[in-house]
């Protein structure tokens, strides 16, 4: 299996994975936070928001000639709080989908498209592919830290020992 097809399937697993992992979770559930930490609706929303933005950079990166871009940095003010948590997960599903499609349409020498990022200077448009796949790992990690608090949370308050 080629690099660009590990990619690929990496991006293409994780709205399914961040969709199981928040499944069932009701909206009190969706937005507990431990000690001001981002709940799993900020989360999703965060995969949401910055998915359009890096295809976007990525688009660029194809279009233009060695183009220099900034860096992609959280932005709560950006989320929209009405949403539910299956919304968002949904709209993180579909916006996946359409940088999904794009990568897989584009010649492997596209993927070697040379790019100046503001934080990790030249590189490609695979190493920013493979980015963004550490950046899903990141964020699923994060879920289950959540997830694992959440639980550990509610079966203290509950009275129950903590399971191992």
């Amino acid at each position: 299996m080629t690099k660009r097809a590990i990619l690929l399937e990496a991006l293409a697993s994780t709205p399914v994975d961040v969709a199981r992992m928040v499944r069932g979770l009701d909206e009190t559930s969706a937005v507990w936070r431990a000690d001001g930490s981002w709940s799993c609706r900020d989360v999703v929303a965060h995969l949401a928001y910055i998915e359009p933005l890096y295809l976007a950079c990525l688009r660029r990166i194809v279009a233009e000639d060695e183009p220099t871009v900034a860096a992609l940095l959280p932005d709560e003010t950006a989320h929209n709080h009405d949403l539910s948590i299956t919304v968002i997960v949904e709209r993180f599903g579909e916006a996946r989908q359409f940088t999904y499609d794009w990568l897989r349409e584009i010649s492997p020498a596209a993927w070697q498209r040379p790019v100046i990022h503001e934080t990790k200077g030249r590189t490609t448009l695979r190493f920013l592919v493979q980015d963004l796949v550490a950046h899903d790992i990141e964020h699923t990690v994060q879920l289950v830290a959540i997830l694992s608090q959440m639980r550990a949370a509610k079966r203290q308050i509950a009275g129950q020992p903590e399971s191992s």
